[in-house]
């Protein structure tokens, strides 16, 4: 009998990677765009610069216009791979790279899930990037945050074929005379 795993076209390390660079550049180029949009924004006095600089007095970095900076900077990363990851399985480097995430039973990620593999990143961090190199190596190509969240990554460009002993049976109709059991459609009354 064909294992499931057979039909499944695993994602490989290097379309892995190459989409987590892609978010990583996209990412900071958000980053510099909002810096220096609130740069311009600062000299030409629509509002107070961060208070860094040089000259400045000691303790102006520390106002509610820094905390909401900061807090953009803290919480973009998250809003980016649990909002795409949730929403479409796929951020824009999975999506440039046509793979895309899916629980190991197939269904798509939900948000909860979503944010839990997000912190399985700093997991694979923690491990020196030994989690992500573990998807190189894997049969099905789970790195360690995978492995925790129970997730694939797929290849999105080939077919997604369900083997035979996985698709359900359609209910037959009871013949005349047998009692129609609950999976078989009967016909109303006349």
């Amino acid at each position: 009998m064909d294992s499931p795993t057979e039909y499944i076209h695993f994602a490989g390390f290097w379309s892995r990677a190459a989409a987590r660079i892609i978010d990583l550049v996209l990412i900071i180029a958000a980053f510099n765009l909002i810096y220096l949009a609130d740069r311009l924004g600062a000299d030409a006095g629509f509002w107070t610069g961060m208070g860094l600089g040089a000259g400045e007095a000691a303790g102006a970095g520390f106002s509610m216009a820094n905390v909401l900076r900061g807090l953009f900077f803290i919480t973009f990363p998250v809003f980016y791979y649990v909002y795409l990851h949730g929403t479409y399985g796929q951020t824009f480097g999975k999506m440039a790279l046509k793979i895309k995430v899916v629980n190991e039973d197939g269904t798509p990620l939900d948000y909860p899930k979503a944010f839990l593999r997000w912190l399985g990143y700093f997991l694979c961090d923690l491990t020196f990037y030994i989690g992500y190199l573990w998807a190189a190596f894997d049969p099905r190509k789970q790195g360690l945050h995978d492995k925790v969240c129970k997730t694939l990554v797929i290849r999105t460009d080939m077919p997604f074929t369900v083997p035979a002993a996985a698709k359900p049976e359609t209910p037959t109709e009871a013949a005349p005379g047998e009692p129609a059991s609950l999976d078989t459609p009967t016909k109303p009354p006349l």
